[in-house]
C-alpha cells in the first residue's frame, strides 16, 4: 500500500463500513472529509478529533498540536485540551522525548490548551518517533460547522496560502539540497502561521456553511472532501490561489505542485458571503483569498492558468508523500 491517508473509496470500504452502532449524542459521526465528532452537551457541543503527525523530523510536537486543534477550528470550535500518544524508537535519547514534549506544551500553551494525558512507549514497532494527539473542544451548540454544508454558488475561500506546513517541513528537514539558502527566521515566519483556530471562530461566527483545514491532498484534496461531504461540485481558480514565494521556489526545485501539497495552517471555508468575510479576517490580520465557487455536481474542477478544465475525480495524493517515496 502506498504511503499516506488511505484513497476515500478504501477508507469508506475498509473503515467508514464497519462502523454500525451509532448514539443519538452523537451528532456528527465518523464520515469521509468530516474532521472531528461532535457529541451533544446540553447548551453546548464536545468536539473531538485525533491525528498522527509522521512526515516531519523536526518540530514535530509543535505540528501535532496544531493539526488536531485546526481540526477543531474547522468545526468552529475553541480548543480546549489535547491527549498526547509518543511511541518511540528504541534509540530514542532522553533528550529527544523532553523536546518533543517541550514544543506540545509550549505550543498548547501559547493556544490557551491543556495537556490533559496521554501514553508514552519505547517500542520495536517503530522506526521514528510517532507523536499522535486526540484533542477535546468546544461550541455552542447551535454555532458547529460541518463539511457537509456547501451549497451551490457560495464562494470558496482559502486563508493565508497553501503548502504552509508541507513548506517548513521541507525546509528544516531537506534545506541542505536546495540551491539556495533558508535561514531559521524564515522558516519560523512559516511555523508561526500553522494555527487555523482564530480564522475558524471568526468564520463560524460569521455563518459559514462548511470549512475543512487544508492537510493532506492540499487544497484539491480538501475541496474534493468538501465536495463528497456535501454532494456538490465546485470550481477552482488555480490563477486565484495564493502560494508563498518560499512554497513556489522549493515546489520548482522538487516538482512538486502546491495545490496538493499538504498546507495546516491555511483553511478551506465555504460560504454565501466570501467578500464579507475576507474583510473581517483581514481586520484582524489574516489574509484571505476568494478561490472559486461551489456548483452543482459531484466533484470538483481545477481550471489552469491556462483555462484548460481538470476534473477532480479521485483521491489526491499529497505531493508530500510523493516526495518521500521518491527519496
Amino acid at each position: 500500500m502506498k504511503i499516506g491517508k488511505l484513497s476515500g473509496e478504501m477508507l469508506e470500504q475498509l473503515v467508514l463500513s464497519t462502523i454500525e452502532f451509532r448514539r443519538e449524542d452523537v451528532l456528527v459521526h465518523a464520515g469521509l472529509g468530516e474532521d472531528c465528532a461532535v457529541i451533544d452537551f446540553g447548551d453546548e457541543v464536545c468536539l473531538v478529533t485525533s491525528d498522527p503527525i509522521t512526515g516531519a523530523l523536526e518540530g514535530m510536537g509543535e505540528l501535532a498540536v496544531h493539526v488536531a486543534c485546526n481540526d477543531l477550528a474547522a468545526n468552529g470550535g475553541t480548543p480546549v485540551g489535547v491527549q498526547v500518544v509518543l511511541l518511540l524508537p528504541e534509540q530514542t535519547s532522553l533528550e529527544q522525548v523532553h523536546r518533543i514534549m517541550e514544543d506540545i506544551q509550549h505550543t498548547a500553551a501559547h493556544l490557551g490548551v491543556e495537556v490533559v494525558g496521554g501514553h508514552t512507549e519505547i517500542t520495536s514497532k517503530v522506526v521514528d518517533p510517532i507523536v499522535s494527539i486526540t484533542a477535546i473542544g468546544r461550541a455552542p451548540k447551535g454555532r458547529y460547522v460541518t463539511s457537509k454544508g456547501a451549497k451551490v454558488g457560495d464562494d470558496i475561500l482559502i486563508t493565508k496560502g497553501v503548502g504552509i506546513e508541507a513548506t517548513a517541513i521541507l525546509a528544516r528537514d531537506f534545506g541542505h539540497r536546495l540551491p539556495f539558502t533558508i535561514d531559521a527566521h524564515e522558516i519560523a515566519g512559516f511555523t508561526k502561521q500553522l494555527s487555523v483556530v482564530a480564522e475558524g471562530l471568526v468564520a463560524a461566527e460569521h455563518g459559514v456553511h462548511a470549512m475543512h483545514d487544508i492537510t493532506e491532498g492540499g487544497l484539491l484534496g480538501a475541496v474534493r472532501e468538501i465536495c463528497y461531504a456535501s454532494r456538490v461540485g465546485a470550481e477552482i481558480r488555480e490563477a486565484d490561489v495564493a502560494i508563498p514565494q518560499l512554497t513556489k521556489a522549493i515546489c520548482e526545485h522538487f516538482e512538486l505542485d502546491p495545490l496538493k501539497l499538504l498546507s495546516s495552517g491555511s483553511m478551506l471555508i465555504v460560504a454565501p458571503e466570501g467578500q464579507a468575510l475576507i474583510k473581517k479576517l483581514q481586520a484582524i490580520a489574516i489574509p484571505a483569498f476568494a478561490v472559486g465557487k461551489v456548483t452543482a455536481g459531484d466533484h470538483p474542477v481545477l481550471i489552469r492558468t491556462t483555462g484548460e478544465r481538470v476534473p477532480i475525480v479521485s483521491h489526491v495524493e499529497d505531493e508530500l508523500w510523493r516526495f518521500f517515496n521518491m527519496n
